[in-house]
């Protein structure tokens, strides 16, 4: 019997669960990525090196594998890629490409979301720095300055001053590879996220959470379990979300979104569609009771999903923690105190004590998942003893 062929677009450690639904699947896994080595391609059936990002070089790779299917990765320019890739050879299983640039390109959500009155800051996009820098003399501040296709906080910037936003505004277009950025006001208040799940336009399942920032204020470190208050806007933003899917006629799978909440009202910041990076859905199965790894690699390849779970629930308090270093340099070791232990339920270390950290606010060296039974006890544990878990270097 020949098996059917997928492509999947990388093979982090954020990948790796994607890719283990495929192979349970029966699929016939073909991965690519800009970094050979990765954890996730020891556990592939082929690999081959090509930059994910390239949307028509992976069209043409694509093509002469002759893949019956395209499996987005942890990454937005993996989701526009697969898009692209998908709408250009029938497969199913993706928005279309224009969708996709979208719900990933934060000056295309922006002005999706004026005209449809979905409530997010309002940004002005520019593309051209010495625009942005004219628009400055409006501004109202403390503003944020973001490039439109990156994730995980690259590029991002909080500016308090008019020289901030210049020196922010440099920033964001060096880093942006489309030199395209968005300048929105800051929301002062909290952050969380909601994760749903998506079928026939309507939401079936969902994960709250709170998220933390520390050591990097752009990168988010700690996600607690469910998202405080949730239950207050929990019909506002699901009919949001809904209204997202019914607009655009979203496909099937995932759609997260990050908000901020301001004088009880919520402000959705993010949206994305995809599988969530600081493997996010870890603790996430855990909460909900659902493998929101392998329902989303079969939406991607176009699967019946008639028997998704009828029935979730946000159970317990759950964490993880995201293991950051305090400098550069040779790790000796981390250091995780004996009380801590019991609430742990997995972990998953990415160091390495052979090769130093070179940027300690943006490598992140493993992560700790955590199970409590009360807020309290998670809030005590991960923010009234945040340095007691630390990590130890050589000299």
């Amino acid at each position: 019997m020949i098996q059917k062929r997928v492509l999947i677009l990388n093979t982090s450690h954020n990948d790796l669960r994607q890719i283990l639904a495929l192979k349970e699947l029966g699929y016939y896994v073909i991965a690519t990525g800009n970094q050979p080595g990765l954890m996730g391609e020891k556990y592939v059936d082929k690999y081959v090196q090509a930059d994910y990002s390239n949307k028509e070089k992976i069209l043409e790779l694509a093509k002469s594998l002759d893949v019956e299917a395209i499996c987005a990765c942890c990454n937005d320019f993996g989701v526009i890629t697969a898009s692209y890739v998908a709408e250009k050879m029938g497969l199913p299983g993706h928005d279309t490409y224009e969708n996709a640039l979208i719900m990933h390109h934060k000056d295309r959500f922006k002005q999706f979301a004026k005209e449809h009155g979905i409530q997010t800051p309002q940004a002005e996009y520019f593309l051209e720095e010495k625009e942005a820098i004219n628009w400055l003399d409006n501004a109202e501040y403390p503003v944020m300055v973001k490039p439109t296709d990156l994730t995980g906080g690259k590029g991002v910037s909080k500016a308090n001053t008019y020289e901030e936003a210049v020196e922010a505004i440099k920033m964001a277009f060096f880093r942006s590879k489309i030199k395209r950025i968005i300048i929105e006001p800051f929301i002062e208040g909290t952050q969380h996220a909601c994760c749903t799940f998506i079928m026939n336009e309507k939401v079936v399942a969902y994960c709250t959470n709170n998220e933390y920032s520390f050591a990097n204020l752009y990168l988010v470190e700690i996600d607690t379990y469910p998202a405080n208050n949730f239950k207050s806007v929990k019909t506002f933003l699901l009919s949001e979300v809904e209204k997202m899917c019914s607009i655009l006629k979203l496909k099937d799978g995932i759609l997260h979104i990050q908000y901020r909440m301001k004088d009880g009202k919520p402000y959705i910041i993010e949206a994305m569609r995809r599988i969530l990076g600081n493997l996010y859905m870890i603790p996430a199965e855990k909460h909900t009771g659902i493998n929101w790894d392998y329902w989303e690699a079969k939406t991607h390849c176009g699967l019946d999903c008639s028997d998704f779970p009828a029935h979730f629930g946000e159970k317990s308090f759950y964490a993880y923690k995201t293991i950051m270093g305090t400098k550069n340099g040779r790790i000796k070791k981390v250091i995780i105190p004996e009380t801590f232990k019991k609430y742990i339920f997995d972990e998953f270390m990415l160091w390495n004590p052979d090769k130093p950290i070179e940027n300690y606010l943006s490598e992140q060296l493993g992560f700790l998942f955590f199970q409590f039974k009360t807020k309290e006890e998670m809030n005590f544990v991960l923010f009234d003893r945040y340095n007691d878990i630390y990590v130890e270097y050589y000299n």
